[in-house]
């Protein structure tokens, strides 16, 4: 009896090792099957926003994390590209009216289509505002307002749907966003957030930017010794292994998206804005409310090259009075290049 259990154990890990593996390749093929459907669908003339999320709906959970951070970033690069098409749809005067009508002091998306859809009264009225506000929410944006005028700008908050689909960076990625499409630096060439905000979100940005770089140098120099299978977090989703070149790709969209922003912010941390001046523009001193934001920031900073930045910076100020001189214009120039 004891040869005869032994063997029936023996069959029975076969049996599981058989079944890990189908398994196994059988998620690998769907997975390859789902990425090639969302390439095809990429190709399509005139693609909604809407249409990749349906698609991103039905599969990105049968899909590895590394997978499914190049379908979010795909659809993000659908948004901006559909930005222009739907800022053109707000152009209408009368729209225009009926937002300064109805907006209030701030985007507050249900608040404002109740105040639009209110407005609906008698058989010559329209629902082209409460239904064009309601499709606006739906395709992943928010609609702001500069100068006077009403336009869409894309909600990153909206991408809070997909944090647990996506790998952590990505997700840390689209929060960084978010932060700028809830409270936006400036409006009108002026700030209207203050200098220790720009100094933090400044700071936020360039500890992400480094945190991808030492991530990216340690994965390159575990490559060289490997070859490069798993995702980082090793959560078995989907095929449960990560390809590296792709993993690279979707890394080298964030990081360029997220450098691009951190030049802004060092921009405004050196330049300010053209009606909110770093230095006053008659007298060349220092916004003295700037001057107290730097020192306080500076006092707690921690190390990273904005904050070595800041403090060279606030070193080559004090030696010119706090005031713009040719050295002062000098150094930033330098520094923003270097960028």
């Amino acid at each position: 009896m004891r040869p005869r259990a032994f063997i029936f154990v023996i069959l029975a890990l076969g049996l599981v090792a058989a079944g890990f593996v189908f398994t196994h390749h059988s998620r690998a093929a769907r997975e390859k099957e789902i990425m090639a459907g969302f390439t095809a669908l990429m190709t399509v003339e005139d693609l909604t926003v809407a249409e990749v999320m349906a698609y991103l709906d039905e599969h990105i959970d049968a899909v590895a994390k590394e997978k499914a951070a190049t379908m979010i970033l795909r659809l993000e690069e659908v948004q901006r590209a559909n930005l222009t098409r739907w800022q053109q749809r707000y152009e209408d005067e009368e729209l225009q009216e009926s937002l300064r009508q109805i907006y209030g002091d701030r985007w507050s998306p249900q608040e404002i289509i109740g105040r639009a859809q209110a407005r609906v009264t008698g058989e010559n009225s329209s629902e082209l505002l409460p239904e064009l506000l309601r499709e606006t929410i739906a395709n992943g944006y928010k609609v702001e307002t500069a100068e006077g005028q009403y336009f869409p700008v894309i909600d990153y908050t909206f991408y809070r749907r997909y944090h647990a689909a996506v790998p952590r960076e990505v997700t840390a990625y689209f929060e960084l966003m978010a932060v700028e499409s809830e409270e936006p630096p400036a409006k009108d060439a002026a700030l209207i957030i203050g200098w220790d905000e720009i100094l933090r979100r400044a700071a936020n940005q360039e500890r992400f930017l480094r945190t991808q770089d030492a991530q990216t140098r340690g994965r390159e120099a575990g490559d060289g010794q490997g070859n490069g299978q798993g995702n980082e977090e090793g959560d078995g989703q989907g095929a449960g292994q990560g390809d590296g070149q792709g993993d690279r790709e979707y890394k080298s969209v964030i990081i360029q998206a997220a450098r691009e922003l951190f030049k802004r912010y060092l921009g405004f941390a050196l330049y300010g804005c053209d009606n909110t001046p770093l230095f006053n523009h008659w007298t060349k001193e220092m916004d003295p409310e700037a001057r107290q934001a730097y020192t306080e920031y500076l006092a707690q900073a921690e190390d990273g090259e904005f904050s070595a930045q800041i403090k060279a910076y606030f070193d080559v100020l004090a030696a010119n009075d706090y005031r713009l001189t040719p050295a002062v214009d000098a150094y930033r120039k330098q520094v923003l290049a270097a960028w």
